[in-house]
């Protein structure tokens, strides 16, 4: 029961940074009538009481970051003195109506996401109406489909609202217009985010009715297809125009033109990357007195480079790479950015052509020339640079002596005969140009890997005889479909990787000839299309990476129903949508499973304990091809890395990046053997299995940005090998576990879980202080009255030294699947050692 005094008019009861509240919040205060401050955010209540609607002087009232679900109730349209309402950040909530918004007429900000009004017809019109209200937040937000008759009595009345952010929420095509018809006072407006989260996977076009938001400042889309909106063009008070991530397939150079046509140009930020944009940019650009970023990569502009880009005076970040930009570039496109500190030319086909003497008036922190033509000497005037952080200067032509101030280049270029030989290896050179035939002709192993290779020869079908067994095109420059022939005549070819080029279109359905295919990459390309049925006759795969294109379609059922050889299976990065299939279940050998990065939904399968190599030790490898040997992208305790060999000690799922739901399966604990398990960013929810702690030879684990709730459980602290923790935005409560284990991760692992205390966080749990302070003072007191010998801890120390030492430098003698195992039982018996040192100290 509080006891509040009635008389207060500030009521904080927010849990930033002690134990939140839980249960129904208490009907005593209603007693507080004058109340004008209300905050009960990052707490854990379950709903909004109904008498909330008493507190008629309330100016502000904050139930962010909850656990509220259910309806909104009507009663908060007793508020007639509101200014802020704020209901953020919660579950699942609902609206049936908004109609409540009416009688608000002081609303200036509204916040409210994860909600469902999907019933709630009058929605439009309770926003429209609203006389005050500025700021209307509606992120993942699941809109109703209207028809026009539900809009006949709206009048043309306008309101007050200028920002207007629907991130990441899910309507129809009839709902935008209505969206953007909400208010003409728009100042601030985001649409970002539909494409990939509506659970349709499908974007939609946006119309073109940009004309009457004139006071537009900042505009972001993201998730649309079809045309740039030509009424974008009219937008003269824009400062940040955001156009990232669509699937615009227009050219843009009208609108441009119309911004620059515009009196006192203000844009600042011009962001078109990550589209299918094609046709030149403007000529003349110097117009854009202000700007300070441009970003135009990944899309398919062409022409040449247009020089008045070097009078953009306010430029800071220039990335132009991945598109089919061509022609010369010199010292005229960069004369004047003295700002410029990111410049990003690359994948384009560019040559850089400067004078030997020319000064840049910049001084760059990231470079990227990839695939320009800068040589075939360096270019002197990387020598006055003396900020570069980043550089890449790959695949750039030079055939220069590398000078001792650059360190980030690769070469041994060689320029011999090919050799006709069964076995080739020519990896890790600068050949480019196309594929030569001959080397196809009687070669069971070719290895090209690592060059600027950039097609096939028109002839190179002719000379293939089928005999191949071995062939590596990784990391070069493909480009283009991918030939028929490369399947259809290469019958007994065991391993093929096309890993990290530039090819497109579709896999060739020819892929069923490949009857002994074992290792299949293709990641890092730009196929799309989806997974071709014809890949059910490669029966013997063990390996298959399609990671990091542009595939889509669900994930195909008889992924697990036929390929049931598979040990690796890499479909991150792309476009896949729909459930994980159960028959995915089935696939008994895999080790690494990683579908992160798409638009999968659903629930995680509770089948997955049918992963035996998981749960169980199986053989280290299967097949004729090492799958150690094999170059694979794995994010491994928070980071990325190119595993090249002994990853068959690895068990890894990943599931992060995705739109999973639900609760994690108990079922998942049961792989025992399991290495990293990576379930972040999902809108996973319920409470962390109890019985994590089976997972015993767990070493990354990162569930961080999802709904998990609860306290953290303490078989966590049993996970002696565990080296990479996250768990930060979710809504985790109690006290951190103590444990050595646990207490040795930053900070950073724990945050934003309002509800948590202790150590790393500096958020002391109740009665911790007290209890610290008086164990301290208890210890200082038998310190100072009794001294113990010390002469067995100097001798202990020589010895763990010596034995550190010799163990450290003996293991890197062995074989690493003993050193795996000896540093296992070297961390144990450090363990040991410290827990009978300091039993040794109290004693």
């Amino acid at each position: 029961m509080l006891h509040l005094d009635p008389n207060i008019t500030y009521f904080d009861g927010g849990s930033f940074s002690w134990h939140p509240f839980s249960g129904e919040i208490s009907a005593s205060l209603v007693q507080l009538q004058y109340l004008e401050y209300l905050n009960l955010s990052y707490n854990d209540f379950p709903k909004i009481p109904k008498f909330i609607g008493a507190f008629t002087n309330l100016k502000y009232l904050d139930f962010s970051w909850n656990s509220i679900t259910g309806n909104i109730p009507s009663e908060l349209g007793n508020l007639t003195k509101l200014r802020i309402l704020d209901l953020s950040g919660n579950r699942d909530l609902t609206a049936n109506s908004f109609k409540w918004l009416s009688h608000l007429s002081y609303l200036r900000i509204f916040k409210l996401n994860n909600a469902n009004f999907s019933k709630a017809k009058d929605w439009f019109h309770s926003f429209k109406i609203a006389p005050s209200l500025s700021t209307l937040e509606l992120s993942y937000c699941q809109f109703p489909e209207l028809d026009d008759s539900s809009f006949s009595h709206i009048t043309n009345s306008t309101n007050s609202i200028t920002t207007l952010d629907v991130f990441g929420s899910t309507f129809g095509s009839t709902t935008v217009p209505r969206l953007l018809n909400l208010s003409n006072n728009l100042v601030d407006l985001s649409l970002d985010g539909y494409y990939y989260f509506n659970i349709e996977s499908s974007p939609i076009p946006i119309p073109d009715s940009f004309d009457n938001l004139k006071y537009l400042r900042h505009l972001n889309l993201g998730g649309f297809d079809g045309e740039v909106p030509k009424s974008i063009g009219s937008l003269c008070k824009l400062q940040q125009l955001v156009l990232s991530g669509n699937e615009f397939n227009s050219t843009i150079i009208d609108i441009l033109e119309s911004l620059l046509d515009c009196n006192n140009n203000s844009l600042e930020i011009l962001n078109l990357s990550q589209n299918r944009l094609n046709g030149p940019l403007p000529r003349d650009l110097s117009r854009f007195l202000h700007l300070r970023e441009l970003y135009v990569s990944d899309n398919k502009f062409s022409d040449t480079l247009p020089e008045s880009i070097g009078k953009l005076t306010s430029l800071e970040l220039l990335d132009i790479s991945n598109n089919s930009f061509s022609g010369f570039v010199s010292e005229t496109h960069l004369e004047k950015l003295s700002k410029l500190k990111h410049l990003d030319l690359s994948s384009n086909s560019l040559t850089l052509k400067m004078n030997i003497t020319w000064v840049p008036p910049f001084q760059l922190q990231y470079i990227n020339l990839t695939s320009c033509m800068i040589g075939p000497q360096f270019p002197s005037w990387l020598q006055t640079q003396a900020n570069i952080s980043d550089i890449d200067l790959s695949s750039s032509g030079i055939y220069d002596v590398i000078p001792e101030w650059f360190f980030n280049m690769t070469s041994n270029l060689i320029n011999n005969t090919l050799p006709n030989t069964p076995y080739v290896d020519l990896s890790s050179n600068k050949f480019h140009g196309c594929i030569p035939p001959n080397l196809l002709l009687k070669a069971r192993t070719l290895d090209l890997s690592n060059n600027t290779l950039t097609c096939f020869e028109p002839l190179f079908c002719d000379q293939i005889d089928g005999t191949m067994q071995y062939l590596d095109l990784s990391n070069n420059q493909l480009f283009g479909s991918i030939p028929n022939c490369l399947f259809h005549l290469l019958r007994n070819l065991g391993y093929l990787n096309l890993n990290n080029n530039r090819l497109s279109g579709v896999i060739p359905s020819s892929i069923a000839s490949l009857y002994s295919i074992e290792v299949l990459g293709l990641r890092k390309n730009n196929l799309s299309g989806t997974l071709p049925s014809s890949m059910k006759n490669c029966t013997q795969l063990l390996f298959l990476d399609v990671g990091e294109n542009s595939l889509g379609g669900t994930i195909p059922k008889w992924i697990g129903e036929i390929l049931t050889h598979l040990v690796v299976l890499q479909l991150k990065s792309n476009h896949f949508y729909g459930t994980i299939p159960s028959s995915l279940c089935r696939l008994q050998y895999i080790k690494i499973l990683d579908i992160s990065h798409n638009k999968i939904y659903g629930a995680i399968p509770s089948c997955m304990n049918n992963f035996t190599s998981m749960v169980e030790k199986s053989e280290e490898s299967r097949g004729g091809y090492s799958l150690g040997s094999f170059e694979r992208s794995v994010i491994w305790k928070g980071k990325e890395y190119q595993y090249i060999q002994n990853l068959d000690l690895f068990r890894v799922i990943d599931l992060s990046s995705n739109k999973l739901i639900g609760e994690i399966p108990m079922e998942l604990t049961y792989l025992v053997r399991l290495n990293q398990l990576n379930l972040s960013m999902n809108s996973l929810g319920g409470a962390i299995p109890q019985n994590i702690g089976n997972l015993s030879e767990l070493e990354s684990l990162d569930l961080s940005h999802n709904n998990f709730s609860g306290k953290i459980p303490s078989g966590l602290a049993e996970l002696s090998f565990l080296a990479y923790l996250n768990l930060s935005f979710n809504h985790l409560s109690g006290k951190i576990p103590t444990s050595t284990q646990l207490q040795s991760f930053n900070a950073s692992s724990y945050v934003e879980n309002f509800g948590l205390c202790g150590l790393p966080l500096l958020t002391e749990c109740p009665g911790d202080h007290a209890t610290s302070r008086n164990h301290d003072i208890k210890n200082y007191n038998e310190l100072d009255q009794e001294w113990f010998d010390m002469s067995w801890f100097s001798i202990g120390l020589a010895f763990g030294f010596a034995l550190g030492f010799i163990g450290v430098c003996g293991a890197s003698f062995l074989i690493f699947y003993w050193r795996l195992a000896y540093f296992r039982c070297l961390n144990k018996f450090e363990d040991w050692l410290y827990v009978m040192i300091s039993v040794g100290v109290c004693k």
